[in-house]
């Protein structure tokens, strides 16, 4: 019986994290950030991202393990929007995990001037 719960429980586990992809790459923000030029027009998924400071005149900071970069909410999806602006305003230092803390799906966009993400999907963590 055991068995069977561990081969269900990983069966589960392996169609959780596809579905959860949706044909992105997963990567990391340093990673997009250092490759862009080869990802331009990849659709990439960054989890365990933390948005911070965000405001829809401003964006605000996305950061994971590896990197901080800016997000705009250019081409932002209006819920997406609205959340981040709802539970991701505090600065970096205070941010609150809950609210704040997810996975960003974008498109990576050519490798001209500064890197920020824009045009992204943020999927708050449960």
């Amino acid at each position: 019986m055991r068995m069977r719960w561990a081969i269900v429980a990983g069966v589960l586990a392996a169609s959780a994290q596809a579905h959860a992809q949706d044909g992105a790459q997963m990567m990391t923000l340093a990673e997009v950030r250092q490759r862009r030029a080869e990802l331009a027009g990849l659709f990439i998924r960054v989890e365990n991202v933390t948005v911070s400071g965000f405001t829809i005149a401003r964006g605000g900071l996305a950061r994971d393990a590896s990197a901080t970069v800016r997000l705009d909410d250019t081409g932002m999806p209006q819920d997406t929007i609205s959340y981040l602006e709802r539970h991701c305003t505090k600065p970096a230092a205070a941010a609150a995990p809950a609210g704040g803390r997810g996975a960003l799906e974008f498109t990576v966009a050519s490798a001209q001037g500064t890197f920020a993400i824009s045009d992204a999907q943020f999927i708050p963590q449960n």
